[in-house]
């Protein structure tokens, strides 16, 4: 019997995982209601809080079956609102984020791991000033259902997640402001138009629907 070469074997098996994989529902950030708060300690006195928005952002996510899920989003650190327009200037400035040399920030999902019904662990890397850097989400998925105002499949979600500004090349005033940033994550996405979605007449207000 004539052996298949591995090439071909490798070839077939692929795209016998394409249609899981095209049909997985693919969901677009909604920027209007996805905020970044990060909070980090101040001379022990505080802890400082800030937000910044995202730019854009792409999501792979099927309520029932997280196995195929995938993250991808562009932050920009530009945004950064701090209630003080001299202190946002120099949180902007080559002393902290540098947005005139890195403009923006990536987030890239490598996998998702489900803990239960609605709580899970994205494992990523945060690409920033240069570095890229391993950081996981804790997250918890609030509600899929139908926004009764867009008419459009939303989802929403909660993440938490702690990082080292030193790491990402920012070590001023380590005295000063806190190297650990807790970051405070809400995100609510959009199934993109034109793709089908089977549970469309279902609506729920308190979780996942099946």
């Amino acid at each position: 019997m004539r052996r298949v070469p591995s090439a071909l074997l490798l070839i077939l098996s692929a795209a016998m995982a394409l249609p899981a994989i095209a049909g997985a529902p693919q969901w677009r950030v909604d920027t209007v209601h996805t905020q970044i708060h990060f909070s980090l300690d101040h001379q022990g006195f505080s802890r400082a809080m800030g937000l910044i928005k995202v730019r854009d952002g792409q999501l792979t996510f099927d309520p029932d079956d997280w196995a195929g899920a995938s993250l991808t989003v562009t932050v920009d650190p530009a945004t950064v609102i701090l209630g003080d327009a001299k202190w946002e200037e120099t949180v902007r400035s080559w002393q902290f984020f540098n947005v005139s040399r890195w403009p923006l920030a990536r987030y890239s999902s490598d996998s998702i791991e489900r803990v239960d019904e609605r709580r899970g662990v994205v494992h990523g890397h945060l690409e920033w000033r240069g570095e890229r850097q391993p950081l996981d989400l804790a997250f918890q998925v609030n509600k899929v259902g139908n926004d009764p105002y867009t008419f459009r499949r939303t989802a929403g979600f909660s993440a938490t997640a702690t990082l080292r500004r030193s790491a990402f090349g920012m070590d001023k005033l380590l005295s000063v402001v806190g190297d650990d940033v807790k970051l405070l994550i809400e995100v609510e996405v959009t199934r993109d138009r034109g793709r089908r979605d089977t549970q469309a007449a279902e609506n729920s207000d308190d979780g996942i629907e099946k």
